[in-house]
């Protein structure tokens, strides 16, 4: 089951992939963003909540570096740090789509066996609505591919543009 979510988004990841460049995104180079963001852990069934920063590097190129707290349940509460590219194209004027990859690190807290840590890849895709030149809102899921703790973590954001 867990093989077939992350097919599914690495083929959404890659249609993403196949808008036309053309199209052009909203950010730009240089575009930072900081925001908060919130959402469900798949690996405990529970809600997070967490911030993030986004730096265009280029028109289609950014890095987003993000850090969650995964809120108890089933006995589990964790810490989720990644740093994911994302490669946002435009779809209409004032949203993009994106698709993402990058590197993570869970930690997390049993209520009676202690805790556990690992490093994983995230694979997924997102959407950014422009509401205003330094407001958007962002909806995104993405898979933590790791050992023993792979989960998916989809979630929404707002974020201040400067």
């Amino acid at each position: 089951m867990k093989i077939h979510k992350a097919l599914i988004l690495s083929a959404a990841a890659l249609v993403a992939f196949a808008i036309p460049q053309e199209a052009g995104a909203r950010s730009a180079r240089g575009e930072k963003t900081l925001g908060i963001a919130g959402g469900y852990a798949s690996y405990n069934h529970s809600g997070y909540a967490g911030v993030y920063f986004q730096y265009s590097f280029a028109n289609h190129f950014r890095i987003s570096p993000e850090v969650d707290y995964v809120f108890r349940n089933d006995d589990k509460s964790g810490l989720a740090i990644s740093c994911d590219m994302h490669f946002p194209f435009r779809l209409s004027r004032g949203i993009n789509i994106y698709p993402l990859a990058g590197l993570t690190f869970n930690n997390w807290n049993y209520s009676d066996d202690g805790s556990s840590s690992r490093f994983g890849g995230s694979l997924g895709a997102g959407f950014d609505f422009y509401l205003t030149q330094n407001l958007k809102l962002n909806v995104q899921g993405k898979y933590s591919l790791m050992n023993d703790t792979s989960g998916l973590f989809a979630g929404l954001g707002i974020g201040y543009v400067f």
